[in-house]
């Protein structure tokens, strides 16, 4: 398995139905110029020995995605709240005592900011920052979908998402080694921001992600975990240079037997998406998107009868033949 393991947060304001989406820098080593959600490579050694009994895990009862290798889901939350925390520098804690969930900063704790600092450096320190009632909050932390990195990737990335659903859009402080900003904004709205001007680029995951989230209610958000392990097979468009599909499981055109393995295939537009009278009946389950003028841009979604899509699949809460009418 030559693939790392990975944990991502995706922060819900289900008041304003905004997320926290942080914006790479042009200097970026990996995806700059482009929008993600907070998130970052496990730790292996000190996320999976952090202690139990610094958090409420006891209390999470519901772990719906199996990430390969692993007993539980334990070591992917608290990376994605360690990550959380050097990337925003929000703490995502639950007081014991009266089960409250918190997002601390450092307005709240003012040694939050050299603490940020002490566990950028050194992770193993993360767990002092859990002491008496004040544990790592993992139970907030809502199972979302698993995605792997394509095969035609040279560096791959199994990640877990994780949803955590707040009230509050609370301030970030960007990390400046790796983010260059960050906004709370609607989903429809950094879809538009990343697809209109074509100056940022957003990753197929995120954009997918995006897509389910501006319409999923979010008192069902608990529900709408994908248990079934996504890894995009990538088809480069050859009459369409610049053009790129990536299929996703469920389209007919998804290579099943190389489900993780899939090379990159060069295909002509006439087929990938074949006449009507002889595709009407295919599943289609694919994102297009551009690689210029900075890549992954102008993406669209392509959804064509869902029945017929992989049965594990949560694809959208409400009927996709409204796809783009939502916040």
């Amino acid at each position: 398995m030559s693939w790392r393991p990975a944990a991502t947060t995706i922060l819900a304001n289900i008041e304003l139905r905004q997320v926290l989406m942080m914006r790479r820098g042009p200097t970026a080593k990996f995806m700059p110029n482009s929008f993600v959600f907070p998130g970052g490579l496990l730790e292996l050694n000190t996320d999976s020995n952090f202690p139990v009994e610094k958090t409420n895990f006891a209390n999470v009862s519901y772990e719906p995605i199996r990430m390969q290798g692993y007993d539980n889901d334990f070591p992917f939350r608290v990376a994605a709240v360690r990550e959380l925390f050097e990337e925003t520098g929000i703490l995502l804690v639950e007081n014991e005592n009266t089960r409250e969930s918190l997002l601390v900063t450092h307005e709240d704790d003012k040694s939050l900011a050299d603490w940020r600092i002490k566990v950028s450096q050194n992770p193993k320190l993360f767990e002092e920052l859990f002491t008496g009632a004040n544990k790592l909050d993992a139970k907030s932390l809502l199972p979302w979908s698993n995605w792997l990195t394509p095969a035609s990737y040279k560096k791959r990335f199994d990640t877990m998402f994780f949803v955590v659903p707040t009230k509050t859009s609370t301030s970030v402080t960007a990390c400046e080694r790796e983010m260059a900003d960050s906004e709370w904004i609607a989903p429809s709205d950094i879809i538009e921001k990343c697809s209109g001007e074509g100056k940022y680029g957003l990753p197929p995951p995120q954009f997918y992600e995006l897509a389910r989230l501006r319409l999923s209610q979010p008192g069902y958000l608990a529900d709408m975990a994908n248990p079934y392990r996504i890894c995009p097979q990538v088809v480069e468009v050859i009459d369409k240079p610049g053009l790129r599909y990536t299929i996703l499981p469920g389209d007919h055109l998804f290579q099943n037997d190389l489900a993780d393995d899939a090379p990159l295939r060069k295909l002509l537009l006439s087929e990938i998406n074949p006449p009507e009278q002889e595709s009407e009946k295919l599943p289609v389950h694919r994102i297009s998107f551009s690689m210029s003028p900075v890549l992954y841009t102008s993406h669209e979604l392509h959804i064509k009868n869902p029945s017929k899509v992989h049965p594990k699949f949560h694809l959208f809460y409400v009927d996709s033949t409204n796809l783009f009418n939502g916040a």
